[in-house]
């Protein structure tokens, strides 16, 4: 899904093809659910308004410091998914899309739902959660603003405290002790 991370080509660094390779399909597998929360994070950042995908890639590579690359192949049916993830019994939409003309040139936008963010608030909370976690056994620190977030002690959620009426978590219904 990533194309790249900026200087980090593998193959001028890596002489053993099977090292090589391993950590290749390390890093995609890595990037790919990261991937997928950056451009949850990006269209949410548009609001209602929506975002068109040059622009969102635009904008995804300059709040990585042009770290993250995805190519313009891999968002659109990526986009195509998140407007409608099926399972076997349910499906979910976490964008959707309209069509404006912008001069001669007509642009699909973007935008999150509801459903969207609310699962968005599961994957960072997630995220954030297990970064910290793994922080104990590298070399990093990992502080989580524990006064602006409060987290789903069930499933991770990320709530703000701005939410002082919820009770009960979105996702999974536990009771939130705040």
């Amino acid at each position: 899904m990533i194309n790249n991370i900026k200087g980090n080509d593998l193959s001028t660094v890596i002489e053993s093809e099977a090292h090589r390779k391993f950590l290749e399909n390390f890093e995609s597998d890595l990037l790919r659910g990261i991937g997928k929360i950056c451009i949850l994070k990006v269209v949410k950042k548009h609001g209602k308004t929506g975002v068109y995908g040059y622009q969102l890639l635009k904008d995804l590579k300059e709040l990585t410091n042009d770290m993250l690359i995805i190519k313009e192949g891999t968002l659109y049916p990526l986009l195509r998914n998140l407007e409608k993830w099926q399972s076997k019994n349910s499906e979910l939409s976490l964008v959707q899309s309209y069509k404006h003309i912008e001069g001669d040139r007509p642009r699909k936008y973007y935008y999150l739902t509801e459903e969207g963010a609310r699962v968005l608030s599961h994957l960072e909370g997630f995220f954030l959660k297990l970064l910290e976690a793994i922080s104990a056994i590298t070399d990093f620190q990992i502080i989580l603003n524990d006064e602006k977030y409060i987290f789903c002690q069930n499933c991770k959620t990320r709530i703000e405290y701005s939410e002082k009426d919820a009770q009960y978590c979105e996702i999974c219904g536990f009771k939130l002790s705040t």
